[in-house]
C-alpha cells in the first residue's frame, strides 16, 4: 500500500538512566521524567522550577548589560519632565511590548508618546524621518522596543541631532553594534544576562522590572501575548511569564483583551498557548498587517469597555480580510512555484511580486514551507523596492543567510527560522542566485523531508487519566516546548469513519488487549480508505483528556500513522531448509535475499524457485552493499527470506528500508552462514603484522606507486592496501605526492588508533560484529526483539 505522505519519524534521545532516576526522585512516571530530561531538566532543582513556576524566579533585571543606564536615563527623564517616545514594531510582539512600556512609563509619572511605524510607508525598524519628526515635536529621548539593533545609520543621526536613544530589542544583533545611549538585548556581547530567548515584549518587562524595583506583575498577560504571538520558546523567564499571564487571561483580562476574547468565540473557554498562538495574536497581528499597528495598542491599553469592543470588532474584520487576502496570495504563489519547477530543485523558493500584500506575505511563507518543506522568502514590490519576509526549515539558518547577502540587500534582520528585509527590485534575480546556491551547499535531501519528532514509546495499556494530567503539568506548550508526541506501536484498528461538516477529519478507535483509546486526525478525512486497508497501525500523536457531561476519557491527537510495520520470524538453523522453501512458495511468492556474492551463487545452486503466478515470479535477489535489492522488481508483493548475514549495519538498515509494509521477514541463515560472516568481519581489519609488513616494504622501497606497493607485497592486503596507506598518511609515517607513496623519515612512534580512519572502521567492524551475533547467533528472544525494534526505527520513514 503506497504511504499517504513522506515524513522521517524521529525519536528524540534521552538518557534513560537519568530520566528513571529523577522519576524516582520527583514520585512521578517515568514518562514524564523522561519529557523532562529531553527538556534539560535534569536536575530536581531544575526540574521543580519547571513543573511549579514561582514569582519570585525571575531574574534580577540589572544582570542584563546596560539596564543600569538605561534605567538612570528613563528615571531622570520622568524627574526632569522630559518627552518620552516609545517606538514600537507592527507585530503582536511590538504593540504588546509598547502598551506595556507606555502603561508602565504613565504609571511612573513620565511624559510619554508611543510610535509604530507604518509597514507600508516606512517598514521596519527605526527610521531617519520619524527621528527627526521626534526630534522636531520636543521629544528628548527614544526608547525602541523589539527593533533598533541593526540601526547603526539611524542611531548616529539620532545623536547627531542630541536625540537620546535606548534600544530594547530581542533579534540577533550585527557585528557592528549601533551607538546608542543604552543597548538592552540579552544577545548582545558581553551581557550576562542567562536567559538568551526573551521575546521584544519579555526585555521590555524586564526593564520595567528595574524601573519598579519589583515583578510587575500586572503586566503578565501583555508579555504571554507578546511572547507567545512571537514564537519565542517557552523555558526559563517566558515559561514564567506566559503561566502567570494565562492566569490572569482566565481569572481578570484587560478591557481590550477581554473584548478580543469575546469577538474571537473564547468567552467561557479556559485559555491556553495555542488559543494565543491561533486566535488572539493574529487578531492583534492583523492590524499591523493591513492598517496601523496603533489601533492594537490602543485596544491594549484601553480602559473603556464600549471602545475596546469597537477596536475589537475592528480587528476581528481586519484578520477576516488579512486571511482573504493571504488565500489569494497563496494561491498565486503556487502557482507561481507549480510553473516553475526547478525552483524546488533548488532547495528555496524566492518569489516576488509587485501586487502582494506585505503585511500578508509572512503568514503565506509559513503556508508556503508547510506546502514544499523548503526555505520560503517573499518579496512584496512597490516602486522598484522590494520588502521581504522569510520563513525557513531545520538546517537553513535565514539569518546567516541574508548575512551572506548583506551586499544586495537594503535592510534586514531576525532569527534561523524567520526574518524580514528589503532589497531593491532590479537585485531579486541576484539575491534568488545566491540564496539558491546556499540552499544547495546547507541543505541535503534528507533536509527536505518534514521531521516528526517523537518524545517516546508508550504502550496503550500503560496509560489512564492520570499519566496524561501529569504530562500536563509541563505545559503551556507551545514553540520550545512542545506538545509532548508518543509512538504507540501495533495498535489494533477497531473503528474508523470520516467526520467533520466535510467529512475533512478522521476518526479511529484503537486498541491494544484491553486496553482502548479515541483518535482524531485533523484534516486527514481523505485517509479513511487507506485506513480500512489496515488492520493493525504505528500511530504518532499527543495525549488529551476529552471531558463530556462530567465523563473523563483518554484521546489521541493523531499527528501522522502507518501500517504496522515488519513481521519477523525466527528459522535459523532450520535442518530442512530447501523443504520450507519450496512449501512456502506455493503459498505466495518469495525473494530470497542474498547479502554476499557467495550466498547469492550458493542459493542459485540449492533452491529451485518458479513463479507464483504468472506475473510474480519467486525470486532469488542480491541485496547490494547500499542495501537496494537487485532483481526484484519494484512494489513486488512478496515475502522475504534472509538467507546470510548482512555485511554492515548500514547495508541492513538500508534493506529493511525497502521492504513495503506488512512485510513477513524470514530468517533462514544458519551457524555456517554466521561463522563465514564473523570471519569476514575479523579480516576486515588488517593485523598489526600486515601494517608492519606494508610499512617495511614502502621504507625499502622509499617510495612506490600503489600497483608497485602492490607487486612488493605479492597482493596479499590488496583489498585494504589504499586504507592502510591513508592510516599511515594520517599517523605522519608516509605522505602521497602526485600518486605516489612516499615514507617520511625518523616519524615518531605513534598508536594505530591515533588514526581517524583506522578508529572509524574499529568502531564500524565492531558495530558490524554486533549485528552479526544479534541476527545469526543471539537467543531467539534477543533476535527477534531486536530486530523488531530495528525494523521499526530504520525504515526510509522512520529515522531515528
Amino acid at each position: 500500500m503506497q504511504e499517504k505522505r513522506n515524513m522521517r519519524w524521529v525519536m528524540k534521545d534521552a538518557d534513560e538512566t537519568r530520566s528513571q532516576a529523577l522519576a524516582e526522585e520527583l514520585g512521578v512516571p517515568v514518562a514524564v521524567g523522561r519529557l523532562l530530561v529531553q527538556r534539560n531538566k535534569v536536575t530536581v532543582e531544575e526540574a521543580q522550577r519547571f513543573l511549579y513556576p514561582d514569582k519570585h524566579a525571575f531574574y534580577d533585571p540589572f544582570i542584563m548589560k546596560d539596564m543600569g543606564k538605561a534605567v538612570e536615563r528613563i528615571r531622570r527623564a520622568i524627574k526632569e519632565r522630559e518627552h518620552i517616545m516609545v517606538y514600537g514594531d507592527y507585530d503582536a510582539d511590538g504593540a504588546t511590548a509598547t502598551s506595556m512600556l507606555y502603561l508602565a512609563l504613565k504609571e511612573l509619572g513620565a511624559h510619554v508618546e508611543y510610535y509604530i511605524p507604518d509597514r507600508f510607508a516606512e517598514g521596519y525598524g527605526l527610521n531617519e524621518a520619524a527621528i527627526r519628526m521626534a526630534k522636531d515635536q520636543g521629544f528628548s529621548l527614544v526608547i525602541t522596543v523589539d527593533n533598533g539593533i541593526s540601526a547603526n545609520d539611524e542611531v548616529r543621526i539620532a545623536s547627531e541631532i542630541g536625540l537620546d536613544l535606548i534600544i530594547t530589542d530581542h533579534h540577533t544583533p550585527p557585528e557592528q553594534l549601533p551607538e546608542a545611549y543604552a543597548i538592552l538585548n540579552p544577545k548582545q556581547p558581553g551581557c550576562p544576562y542567562p536567559d538568551k530567548m526573551l521575546a521584544g515584549v519579555g526585555v521590555v518587562f524586564k526593564l520595567v522590572h528595574a524601573l519598579f524595583d519589583r515583578v510587575p506583575e500586572e503586566y503578565f498577560e501583555l508579555a504571554a501575548i507578546g511572547t507567545v504571538a512571537d514564537l519565542a520558546p517557552l523555558d526559563d523567564e517566558n515559561r514564567l511569564l506566559t503561566v502567570f499571564g494565562l492566569e490572569q487571561l482566565n481569572q481578570h483580562p484587560r478591557a481590550g483583551i477581554q473584548a478580543l476574547i469575546d469577538v474571537s468565540g473564547l468567552a467561557g473557554r479556559k485559555l491556553t498557548a495555542g488559543h494565543i498562538g491561533f486566535s488572539l495574536g493574529p487578531r492583534i497581528n492583523a492590524a499591523g498587517r493591513l492598517d496601523s499597528a496603533t489601533n492594537a495598542v490602543e485596544l491594549l491599553i484601553t480602559e473603556d469597555p464600549l471602545r475596546a469592543k469597537e477596536l475589537a470588532l475592528f480587528l476581528e474584520e481586519q484578520n477576516r480580510e488579512r486571511r482573504e487576502i493571504g488565500d489569494v496570495i497563496f494561491e498565486e504563489a503556487v502557482q507561481e512555484v507549480e510553473a516553475h519547477p526547478e525552483w524546488l530543485e533548488a532547495r528555496i523558493l524566492v518569489l516576488a511580486s509587485g501586487h502582494w500584500n506585505a503585511g500578508v506575505i509572512g503568514i503565506v511563507a509559513s503556508r508556503l514551507v508547510e506546502r514544499y518543506y523548503r526555505p520560503v522568502l517573499m518579496i512584496s514590490v512597490t516602486d522598484g523596492m522590494g520588502k521581504g519576509s522569510a520563513r525557513s526549515i531545520q538546517g537553513f539558518h535565514l539569518y546567516e543567510a541574508l548575512h551572506a547577502c548583506e551586499d544586495l540587500l537594503e535592510h534586514y534582520g531576525g532569527h534561523k527560522m524567520a526574518a524580514g528585509f528589503s532589497v531593491r527590485e532590479e537585485k531579486i534575480p541576484l539575491l534568488r542566485n545566491r540564496l539558491q546556491a546556499l540552499a544547495q551547499e546547507w541543505l541535503t535531501e534528507e533536509d527536505l523531508i518534514p521531521q516528526l519528532s517523537i518524545d517516546a514509546q508508550i504502550n496503550l495499556p500503560d496509560i489512564d487519566i492520570s499519566l496524561v494530567e501529569q504530562i500536563a503539568a509541563l505545559g503551556p506548550f507551545g514553540f520550545g516546548n512542545p506538545s509532548p508526541r508518543f509512538l504507540m506501536q501495533a495498535l489494533d484498528l477497531r473503528g474508523y469513519r470520516a467526520v467533520g461538516k466535510e467529512q475533512e477529519h478522521l476518526q479511529m478507535t484503537l486498541g491494544q488487549g484491553v486496553a482502548q483509546i479515541g483518535c482524531v486526525a485533523f484534516q486527514r478525512g481523505t485517509e479513511v480508505e487507506q485506513v480500512k486497508e489496515c488492520s493493525q497501525l504505528d500511530v504518532v500523536g499527543e495525549l488529551a483528556i476529552n471531558e463530556w457531561n462530567g465523563q473523563k476519557r483518554l484521546q489521541l491527537i493523531v499527528h501522522d500513522w502507518r501500517p504496522s510495520s515488519v513481521q519477523v520470524f525466527d528459522l535459523r538453523d532450520r535442518k530442512d531448509r530447501v523443504q520450507w522453501v519450496e512449501q512456502m512458495q506455493r503459498k505466495r511468492p518469495l525473494l530470497l535475499a542474498c547479502f554476499s556474492e557467495a550466498a547469492y551463487h550458493e542459493a542459485k545452486r540449492t533452491f529451485c524457485l518458479y513463479p507464483w503466478e504468472e506475473q510474480v515470479p519467486s525470486l532469488i535477489v542480491r541485496v547490494n552493499e547500499n542495501g537496494t535489492i537487485e532483481g526484484a522488481p519494484e512494489g513486488h508483493p512478496a515475502d522475504v527470506v534472509v538467507y546470510d548475514l548482512p555485511y554492515s549495519l548500514e547495508q541492513f538498515q538500508a534493506f529493511v528500508s525497502h521492504l513495503h509494509n506488512g512485510v513477513r521477514l524470514y530468517m533462514l541463515q544458519g551457524e555456517k552462514e554466521y561463522q563465514q560472516a564473523l570471519r569476514e568481519a575479523n579480516d576486515w581489519i588488517p593485523d598489526r603484522d600486515a601494517f608492519a609488513h606494508v610499512f617495511r616494504t614502502l621504507k625499502r622501497l622509499e617510495k612506490a606507486t600503489k600497483e608497485e606497493l602492490l607487486s612488493a607485497i605479492h597482493r596479499t592486503y590488496a583489498e585494504h592496501l589504499e586504507w592502510m596507506m591513508q592510516v599511515f598518511i594520517e599517523l605522519g609515517f608516509a605522505y602521497n605526492h602526485k600518486n605516489t607513496y612516499y615514507v617520511v623519515k625518523d616519524a615518531e612512534k605513534r598508536s594505530l588508533t591515533e588514526a581517524k580512519s583506522y578508529r572509524e572502521r574499529l568502531i564500524r567492524t565492531e558495530r558490524r560484529k554486533r549485528v552479526i551475533e544479534v541476527i545469526g547467533h543471539a537467543s531467539r528472544e534477543e533476535m527477534l526483539a531486536w530486530l523488531q525494534e530495528f525494523c521499526l526505527r530504520y525504515r526510509e520513514d522512520f529515522v531515528s
